[in-house]
């Protein structure tokens, strides 16, 4: 476990490794074993490629217009399955560990909703592969200022066992490939560390009004003129990922947990020694 003072002085330089040939940096912004350069771009460490598959589809909503105008529908959404806000994110933060004082890892930490849910001793580092998440994250929590990178959940840019949790809400069902970023939680957690993934149901979909009624046209308008581009509404419509049958595979001794009225569900394991 991570110390009081290891935690007032950790940045996420300090815990990356090369996404190349996994050298550690060890707190360098060049690599020591391929050369290849990090740079800190307004507050946030850059670690990422090109996006592809639902990772594209994804950054592009999220980084643009459309997700402002949907994120209210997506707090409403939250609001009634707690009931509230907090009470909703609690039931998958509560898997988390029970202690003062951790060095944690939330994946897709987007414009960070969930950090005023945890411990004040935690120190938290966060990736997301949308810049202006990140961007915002950082303006309304500046003291994750060295600790958010741009990165892929499948890419996790640290060194092997460096979190004393690991966590991810609300974005797993679209992530390009679900089991490698299973894998990547896994592979940075401590042993004992607790790994949490949440999300809605994938097929949640099939309970709108349109769909029970054999009229899907009306809940694609409708989610339209919620904020939903085309693109992402068609990944989410028709090309959902099976994240039960990765999770099996990866984190076979986990359990799901129902959460938001059976509307979602959280998968909690243990990252073993």
């Amino acid at each position: 476990m991570a110390t009081a003072a290891d935690l007032s002085t950790t940045s996420a330089l300090d815990l990356a490794r090369c996404l190349g040939c996994h050298a550690p940096l060890a707190g360098r912004a060049v690599c020591p074993g391929c050369g290849r350069t990090y740079p800190e771009v307004n507050g946030l460490l850059e670690m990422i490629g090109p996006l592809l598959g639902r990772n594209r589809v994804a950054g592009a909503f999220y980084d643009g217009p459309k997700w402002a105008r949907f994120e209210p529908w997506e707090r409403v959404f939250l609001f009634f399955q707690g009931p509230g806000e907090a009470a909703a994110r609690r039931k998958v933060l509560r898997h988390l560990p029970d202690r003062p004082e951790a060095r944690v890892l939330e994946v897709g930490i987007g414009a960070g909703a969930n950090l005023r849910y945890l411990p004040a001793g935690w120190e938290v580092f966060g990736v997301d592969l949308a810049r202006q998440r990140l961007r915002d994250c950082l303006a309304r929590h500046p003291r994750m200022g060295g600790r958010l990178v741009l990165a892929e959940a499948e890419a996790l840019p640290f060194e092997d066992a460096s979190f004393d949790a690991v966590w991810t809400v609300g974005g797993i069902n679209y992530f390009r490939d679900p089991s490698a970023a299973l894998a990547e939680m896994r592979r940075v957690a401590r042993p004992g560390a607790p790994l949490v993934a949440a999300d809605e149901n994938s097929d949640l979909f099939h309970l709108a009004p349109g769909h029970m009624l054999g009229l899907e046209g009306l809940d694609v308008l409708g989610l339209r003129l919620m904020g939903i581009d085309r693109e992402f509404l068609d990944m989410v419509l028709h090309d959902p990922a099976d994240v039960a049958a990765e999770a099996a595979r990866v984190w076979p001794r986990h359990r799901r947990v129902p959460i938001w009225n059976r509307l979602g569900y959280c998968l909690v394991d243990v990252r073993e020694g």
